[in-house]
């Protein structure tokens, strides 16, 4: 297959990575057996003015033990899109959580399980040695974007946690246990950041990065990761819903700054990879009660608004009708599990 060449030079990549550096951020993205990171527990997010809970994840409390209080309790599982908002009420899973009141009563909670960065493997890996213990009624992942475009901009191994190639080269630098004092050269920060950018430079020419064959490995690693999930799902004693997030690329027409969220190329092949994700959507055979899948990626195709800040995170307008949308779904799936 022909190779798409990258799009800079191999200085402007390195320049690129160095402006990015900062996005390693240990409080937003802390190690978390074994789902990989999440946010650093009772942390508060860099001048958000808000706290992580003890599990490291954007709620007022985090969830424990199910109270009898607690009439029906719902998980919210997905990305930074989850975490918008200025108080938790303002989020995604917060407006989920509001409507639910109203619509089922006072015994409503919703948790937000949202960790910046984090792909599907991932959220399953959170699912399954986490959340599946804590009594939940339904489980709602919302994701498929971060399995695009992480690789794009940083670990080019689909399916892989953004950063694991840092982590690799800052393991392989402190433990390796054939090397001596006198093999390892004095690490500096400079010498920190050249050391990683080196090993995801290498990586990017073993994945054949940006080339037709390496797009189709994206998709087969999330065709994969799904699939897993759906075999799971019996087990795990909650329907699971999986839905493919909303994006730029499938709003008809864009307003405001929403034409310039990102380069051209790059918004090719999300154009590209969203049309493919769908088709694995429509492949995939999860109609039954304990897992579906449901395609939200053109929820805002027919809006005018300008919704979108970049290519998946939306405004307090857009945030609401995620929520009405998932609102929906839940009432839909404890309807389905509760006998007539």
């Amino acid at each position: 297959m022909a190779h798409r060449p990258p799009d800079d030079s191999a200085d402007a990549r390195r320049r690129k990575f160095l402006q990015s550096f900062q996005n390693f951020d240990a409080n937003s993205r802390f190690p978390a057996p074994y789902a990989h990171f999440a946010g650093k527990p009772l942390t508060e997010a860099s001048g958000q003015g808000w706290r992580y809970d003890a599990l490291g994840y954007r709620n007022d409390a985090h969830a424990d033990a199910r109270p009898p209080s607690e009439t029906l309790r719902v998980f919210v599982v997905g990305d930074s899109t989850l975490i918008d908002g200025q108080v938790f009420a303002d989020t995604v899973p917060g407006r989920l959580e509001t409507g639910l009141k109203k619509a089922h009563g006072p015994g409503a909670r919703v948790y937000n399980f949202g960790a910046v960065s984090a792909c599907l493997n991932q959220m399953i890996a959170l699912i399954t040695t986490r959340l599946m213990d804590l009594q939940p009624d339904v489980i709602l992942v919302v994701g498929g974007a971060t399995d695009i475009f992480q690789p794009w901009s940083f670990d080019p191994r689909a399916g892989v946690p953004y950063n694991h190639f840092a982590n690799e080269s800052l393991y392989d630098y402190f433990f390796d246990p054939r090397k001596s004092a006198g093999d390892a050269e004095a690490l500096s920060y400079d010498g920190l950041q050249a050391m990683i950018f080196n090993r995801l430079e290498n990586l990017r020419a073993l994945t054949h990065w940006q080339s037709d064959i390496w797009e189709w490995e994206v998709v087969r690693q999330f065709e994969l990761a799904l699939k897993r999930l759906a075999r799971l799902a019996p087990g795990i004693g909650a329907p699971v819903r999986f839905l493919l997030q909303p994006t730029v690329v499938r709003k008809a027409t864009l307003a405001g700054a929403e034409a310039g969220v990102a380069s051209g190329a790059f918004l090719a092949y999300l154009d590209r990879q969203y049309e493919r994700f769908e088709s694995v959507l429509g492949r995939l055979d999860a109609a039954g009660s304990a897992f579906a899948v449901r395609d939200l990626s053109r929820l805002f195709e027919a809006e005018t608004r300008a919704l979108f800040t970049d290519i998946v995170h939306v405004t307090s307008e857009g945030r609401q009708m995620v929520a009405d949308r998932l609102q929906s779904e839940v009432l839909a799936t404890i309807g389905a599990a509760t006998p007539a």
